[in-house]
């Protein structure tokens, strides 16, 4: 009895001494692996506001498409899938950003052990590698023109007026008669398409989300988006900025679960070579 309780009290402290090394065992750290900063405004920068410009221009497109097919006549659910679309170019750009910060700072990693080890690094090399206000310079760039059309539109647009609409076919023959003619000469003078028409189609396709909404609200809610269109057209590509900056973040997740899959395959490393140990040593006889 005396010795089946000292066994119990060894086996329970050895249980306790396990649990208490497992719970002392320290987390592995964060891999952040030096890198080489490149240029934000370089000629990379600059390449890449071009492709953040075409990516834009693919959004108003689908803005401009998916606008028409969510007309709904109920305010909320016009609301609901004019933010699911704006929701989706935000992301869209956001991850396009991670994954470009993500191999830039890849690349910058590889620039700076060339540098460390004497090695010359170009310039544009070096203007390709990881730099935090990179992404905002590529979507400041990117945005540029649509914030132009937009900020002019802005300044110059007016409450929308009521004009008349086509006069009916049976009212037509009337016009010849000059006692009526001259009541209805005004529908004849049609006016044609101008500037301010043309940029107002380019600023709503740009904001078509936004604006779908506020066409229920009357046209007072109009004329504010189309004021604040400037900043509306912001909203996707600022996505690609912060998800840019996001990218040397992804970096390290990704350096960091390299090593703890090299440290998972040394244990189980030593773990063989223990077992294979232990079966090649001599049984002892009882």
């Amino acid at each position: 009895m005396v010795q089946s309780g000292r066994a119990l009290v060894a086996g329970a402290e050895r249980k306790t001494g396990m649990q208490q090394s497992k719970q002392k065992k320290p987390p592995l750290q964060e891999v952040k692996k030096p890198i080489l900063k490149g240029s934000w405004h370089g000629k990379d920068a600059v390449r890449l506001g071009g492709k953040v410009m075409a990516n834009l221009l693919m959004v108003t497109v689908l803005f401009l498409l998916l606008g028409t097919l969510t007309s709904f006549d109920s305010l909320i659910l016009r609301a609901l899938f004019s933010g699911v679309l704006v929701l989706a170019a935000f992301a869209m750009l956001f991850n396009q950003g991670v994954t470009r910060g993500q191999q830039d700072a890849a690349f910058a990693e590889i620039m700076y052990v060339r540098s460390s080890e004497g090695k010359p690094v170009s310039p544009s090399d070096q203007a390709r590698c990881y730099h935090p206000g990179k992404g905002y310079f590529a979507a400041l760039l990117g945005a540029l023109p649509y914030v132009l059309i937009a900020a002019v539109f802005a300044l110059l647009t007016r409450p929308v007026q009521y004009t008349l609409g086509v006069i009916p076919g049976w009212i037509s023959d009337l016009t010849r008669q000059s006692e009526f003619g001259n009541a209805l000469s005004y529908y004849s003078s049609a006016r044609g398409i101008g500037w301010m028409d043309v940029l107002r189609i380019i600023d709503r396709a740009m904001v078509m989300p936004f604006v779908n909404v506020a066409i229920l609200l009357g046209d007072q809610a109009v004329l504010w988006v189309e004021r604040l269109s400037p900043l509306l057209v912001c909203i996707a590509p600022l996505g690609f900025g912060i998800g840019y900056r996001k990218g040397l973040m992804a970096r390290i997740r990704i350096n960091t679960g390299i090593a703890i899959g090299d440290e998972k395959k040394r244990r189980r490393e030593r773990k063989e070579r223990k077992r294979r140990a232990r079966s090649d040593s001599p049984e002892r006889l009882i």
